[in-house]
């Protein structure tokens, strides 16, 4: 009789089982249909027949990792006729309970791919690690939160009575016996299928992360999985994430090596260099200023025409100062870009971590700190968020300002989901300049705004402009908004950018604008427009770069504004401009140099490497691209690499692993 109660619980967990399979590949059909554009998988159906049969795989272990238990407990109460009879009451409910978890962290894989155009990763912690307050806000302003939670009440509903009947429907069948035998084969049998469902595979390996990796179109590789097991791996990275790894020589000797392009031993003086003797700066040290703009996107910026104006007071700086366009971000999010501005850490969550208060050699304010410059952090966000008002004292930021500071120097600033306007951020800035002239201080501003995120709001008071899209405009940022919400993202955009420029208008009008450098540049692009096309792997990832020079610091400067860059080449470009004969971490080149520097210089996304010829796609099989035309950031189709750029490949694709050596060898405290 155990046999048959045995197989009666693996007849009922098969149908929760099997809506769980078929809801996953749904959610994946789903975002393949809405997402995925003939033109970007033309010539890709081979890959999508894998993406949905490693997907499949997926959804068959994750969905046997939650339903095997409950059979496994099922063929335990089954020697019992009285606790089988308690079985069959409360397996529906339980089964409803882990549909509904499917169900839910399915639709949220859809909402997150919508919005970060990628599986669910680590980011998924920012609910909790960013302003919880501002997360939960901008969900209700962006996501039908209580049409789905009534939605998802329903299905509960449904789904639990629907599992009910099922389990009336098998009771209502006489039991009967089994001979042993067959009982006995049955059952190691289905146990043999259940093992080989929650592994995912029969080879040597269980379906693993790397399993995920289906073809060169990244559309394609973030489907595949689950949300649940994204979920699972995102889990682990961010157990990880304050976990770090033993940096070896070993390791390290290979990598720079091989990143060098010659043997070079394991340490970090490999990362040391000097700026040139400047004169001028030692004798009047500029201020420096290093305006990071939320979601100052190339892509959004090039919607800008003489009769839609997105730029406000920005536009004559932008047309007549120094600006790199061909320009990646290092990081695809704000606090992974602030990170590797502040220690050139590829940790995202350094700030929160257990080496937060370690003393780097990459600090990158230590080479103004060294000449005596006063270090100075504004942002119109929240001073908490990520920790950073206690990260970036450790670092020598001695005055922090942030959105309750400016609420309160600025009473009638109105406070947003995710802070002050950026205007007010802007003014402080201005009058510590002014103070700092006026006292003989050499100073250092680095600014982070925050208007242009959603959920997009421009402020009271406002004047906005007519900003009038095409319908093949609107409908390449359909994902992105649409209707009053798509015209309120272009609105904050104005707004940001017109603040930032009637901020350098201020400078340049004051006699300190003579001895003052502002650099702009977008924490990342703004995500959620979508690059699915294999064209525009780049542009998913372009921020501009914008230099305020006066001219009597501007000797030794070579601007050529064709020459390729990332975030990394930042702090170089700004050292050497103000900065006289002074050590510095190096990881990045200096843009205004004569001849560039053949080993820094490039442009380094962890996805993409971008040179004047081209781009290094280094996710996936790898390849390079050239670009499409002269200008922009569109890419051709893939070619055969020369030896040359064989060599190239070779070197950046060491780059990140580099980057977390040299991290991890600090935190070790290994010279």
């Amino acid at each position: 009789m155990w046999f048959y109660r045995f197989r009666q619980a693996l007849i009922a967990l098969l149908l929760p089982w099997l809506l769980a399979v078929i809801t996953q590949s749904a959610g994946r059909l789903y975002l393949l249909l809405t997402y995925g554009t003939p033109e970007a998988l033309n010539g890709f159906g081979m890959d999508i027949k894998r993406m949905f049969w490693i997907g499949g795989l997926f959804d068959i272990r994750i969905t046997s990792l939650l339903f095997v238990p409950c059979l496994l407990i099922a063929g335990l109460l089954a020697i019992s006729s009285r606790s089988f009879q308690c079985w069959q009451r409360f397996w529906p409910w339980l089964a409803a309970i882990l549909s509904t978890i499917v169900t839910t962290v399915t639709v949220g894989n859809i909402f997150y791919y919508a919005t970060y155009e990628r599986a669910i990763d680590i980011f998924v912690f920012g609910l909790v690690e960013d302003d919880t307050a501002a997360v939960l806000a901008t969900m209700w302003h962006d996501y039908p939160v209580i049409r789905g939670l009534l939605s998802l009440a329903l299905f509960a509903a449904i789904i639990f009575w629907l599992y009910r009947r099922w389990q009336r429907r098998l009771s209502a069948k006489p039991e009967r016996k089994i001979n042993l035998p067959i009982s006995a084969i049955s059952t190691l049998v289905i146990l043999a299928v259940c093992f080989v469902g929650m592994r995912g595979s029969i080879g040597t390996f269980p379906l693993r992360q790397s399993d995920g990796q289906v073809s060169e179109v990244k559309m394609l590789n973030m489907l595949t999985p689950n949300g649940l097991i994204a979920f699972n791996w995102a889990f682990k990275a961010h157990s990880e994430d304050n976990t770090f790894a033993d940096a070896t020589d070993e390791q390290g000797e290979a990598l720079l090596s091989r990143f060098l392009d010659k043997p070079t031993a394991a340490s970090l003086t490999p990362f040391s260099a000097r700026t040139d003797v400047n004169p001028l700066a030692k004798s009047n040290p500029p201020n420096v200023v290093l305006a990071v703009m939320e979601s100052m996107g190339y892509h959004l910026e090039s919607y800008d025409r003489p009769d839609r104006d997105l730029f406000g007071a920005l536009r004559q700086h932008w047309l007549t100062d120094w600006r790199f366009e061909r320009f990646i971000s290092e990081g695809d999010g704000t606090i992974d870009t602030l990170n590797r501005f502040f220690v050139r850490s590829p940790m995202s969550g350094i700030s929160q971590s257990s080496a937060q208060a370690l003393d780097f050699d990459s600090n990158m304010f230590k080479p103004y700190l060294a000449n005596g410059y006063k270090i100075i952090f504004v942002t119109s966000g929240n001073g908490s968020w990520r920790n950073l008002n206690q990260f970036l004292p450790r670092l020598g930021v001695s005055e922090f300002m942030e959105q309750n500071g400016l609420k309160k120097r600025y009473p009638q600033a109105h406070m947003s989901t995710w802070g002050i306007p950026d205007e007010y951020m802007f003014r402080y800035m201005e009058e510590r300049l002014a103070e700092a002239d006026k006292k003989g201080e050499h100073i250092l501003i680095m600014s982070m705004s925050t208007t242009h995120h959603p959920p997009y709001k421009t402020p009271d008071g406002y004047q906005k402009t007519n900003i009038q899209l095409t319908d093949a405009e609107k409908k390449r940022l359909s994902n992105l908004a649409s209707g009053d919400e798509l015209q309120e993202v272009m609105h904050t955009l104005r707004y940001a950018n017109d603040q930032l420029g009637q901020f350098i208008s201020w400078v340049k009008s004051q006699p300190l604008g003579g001895h003052t450098i502002i650099a702009a540049t977008g924490d990342h692009n703004v995500r959620g427009i979508g690059y699915q096309d294999t064209h525009e792997l780049v542009l998913g990832h372009a921020v501009p770069f914008y230099l305020y020079v006066p001219q009597a610091y501007r000797d030794h400067s070579h601007f050529d504004a064709a020459r390729v860059g990332s975030h990394k080449d930042i702090w170089p470009t700004l050292y050497q401009l103000s900065l006289s004969d002074t050590p510095y971490y190096r990881t990045g080149c200096n843009l205004l140099a004569e001849k560039l520097d053949d080993i820094w210089c490039q442009g380094y996304n962890p996805e993409a490497v971008i040179t004047p010829q081209g781009a290094y796609i280094l996710t996936g099989k790898g390849e390079f691209r050239p670009w499409a035309a002269n200008k922009g950031l569109l890419l051709g189709d893939p070619q055969t690499m020369t030896p040359e750029q064989e060599k190239q490949f070779n070197r950046w694709g060491a780059f990140t692993d580099l980057l977390w050596w040299q991290l991890n060898r600090q935190v070790h405290g290994q010279k």
